[in-house]
């Protein structure tokens, strides 16, 4: 299972152990795009979306962990509501 931590600033550079420091909320990730070799376009969904809703909006930067190791660092692009629509 992978966790996800939401980068607030430039965290890495003040807490030691960031991001594994960090609160991490479990995260769910369905590939829906490869848009080359390093790069993928995925659907993001969370085991507690109402911890992760605060932080959702266009552009908000996340680092994927698997245990203490950075597997991947994403972006959001579009947030859906909970009844699938575009979020304001």
């Amino acid at each position: 299972m992978a966790t996800a931590v939401f980068v607030q600033g430039s965290e890495e550079e003040v807490q030691p152990g960031w991001p594994a420091s960090a609160d991490q909320l479990s995260i769910l990730l369905q590939e829906t795009e490869r848009l080359d070799e390093e790069h993928r376009r995925c659907l993001v969904g969370f085991l507690a979306p109402e911890l992760a809703f605060p932080h959702m909006r266009p552009g908000a930067e996340l680092v994927v962990l698997e245990g203490p190791r950075t597997v991947a660092q994403l972006r959001i692009e579009t947030v859906r509501g909970p009844g699938g629509g575009t979020s304001a």
